[in-house]
């Protein structure tokens, strides 16, 4: 429910677009507004404002101020007035409640034993840096492809990306069991999700994916790779999908129709600074140059 908080003309814009894992929605309003929040609610938002301080008053007293270098995240387990002055510029992202508490619970390896609470203050300038660049690039890939979504295998890095940022950069009531040493899994272990990667370089991937094909957890996984390869799972995947993008440029027709952003989307590289400085580090050239010969 939107309640006017004085007598201004009530003018608003919003901008929304969505995947199947995530959703965004930019809005502005003309007038100071009050939005008011009732449970249950199935989503964890992550909301950003810039123009001007808001204030998120819960139902169990807290408050939480955005604006600036402050994001909030909420998981609804109390209701919540949103307090917005006018001319306040807002995004916010939406993730089904249900699919990080799956992801957590892969990472977990074990259902979760209470719903999940997260620290709703977000510190931009400090561990929530890596939640906002998730963010900002999710809205430069969605951008990129409108009216259309991306492939698949885009959208999954996508919203891997979101979810990773969001358990492993705020605090919640998870954190810590998240971070607790697990056994280390056998070699074979690492050898079934070599073959997946080798064997479904087009499927989108996820470390989700990689630990429920080796039975472990996420963490236990990560460390089996650092162990026995010196990279983490998505790191040996990003770089199996560097040499596949290197082959098909190798590869391609000279016909010019082959562009190098098109190969790189298809392998899922979302961000084209990144994968062309990656690229470079590996091949000692740039995707182009490859293409040209």
């Amino acid at each position: 429910m939107t309640v006017l908080a004085g007598q201004a003309p009530f003018r608003a814009r919003v901008a929304y677009s969505a995947l199947d894992g995530f959703s965004l929605m930019a809005t502005s309003y003309g007038p100071p507004i009050e939005i008011v929040c009732v449970p249950p609610i199935p989503w964890v938002t992550i909301s950003f404002h810039s123009g001007g301080e808001s204030v998120f008053t819960h139902g169990d007293g807290r408050s939480t101020r955005v604006g600036g270098s402050r994001a909030a995240i909420l998981t609804y387990e109390h209701g919540v007035r949103m307090s917005r002055p006018a001319g306040v510029r807002a995004l916010m992202v939406a993730v089904p409640k249900a699919r990080v508490e799956r992801y957590l619970e892969r990472v977990l390896q074990r259902p979760l034993d209470e719903p999940l609470r997260f620290e709703s203050s977000v510190d931009l300038d400090g561990d929530g840096r890596g939640i906002a660049g998730a963010v900002a690039t999710a809205r430069r890939v969605l951008a990129r492809y409108a009216p259309d979504v991306p492939p698949p295998i885009v959208a999954a890095e996508l919203e891997h990306s979101i979810l990773s940022s969001l358990l492993f950069g705020q605090q919640h009531n998870y954190t810590d069991a998240m971070l607790r040493p697990s056994p280390l899994p056998s070699s074979r272990v690492v050898e079934r999700v070599l073959e997946l990667v080798h064997s479904a370089w087009e499927t989108p991937l996820t470390v989700a994916d990689l630990a429920d094909v080796a039975g472990v957890s996420e963490r236990s996984l990560y460390t089996a790779f650092q162990q026995q390869l010196g990279a983490s799972p998505m790191a040996y995947v990003r770089r199996h999908r560097l040499e596949r993008t290197h082959d098909e440029l190798l590869d391609a027709a000279p016909n010019g129709r082959t562009t190098v952003t098109g190969v790189a989307l298809r392998n899922g590289f979302t961000h084209a600074g990144r994968f062309a400085a990656a690229y470079r580090r590996r091949f000692g050239e740039s995707p182009s140059e490859t293409l040209r010969r």
